[in-house]
């Protein structure tokens, strides 16, 4: 018998893409409220403790700035 290998996700918002909109729709499709920023210039980020990975925000943002990441 095999076991398999479980993958985790993780949500990330790319600084590259990400235009730190003041008005952040990913920001505000989280049900978790899992988007966190320091300054309001700055991109925000994602506190994986509060994510529900419901990856409702990846929709949302018209930058295409939530990535996900699958981990082994």
């Amino acid at each position: 018998m095999s076991v398999g290998t479980a993958r985790t996700i993780l949500l990330k918002v790319d600084d590259d893409l990400c235009h730190a909109c003041r008005k952040c729709l990913a920001g505000e499709a989280c049900r978790g409220s899992a988007f966190r920023r320091f300054d309001r210039e700055d991109a925000p980020f994602i506190d994986t403790s509060r994510c529900w990975g419901c990856l409702d925000c990846i929709a949302e943002c018209p930058f295409d700035a939530v990535v996900r990441h699958e981990h082994k």
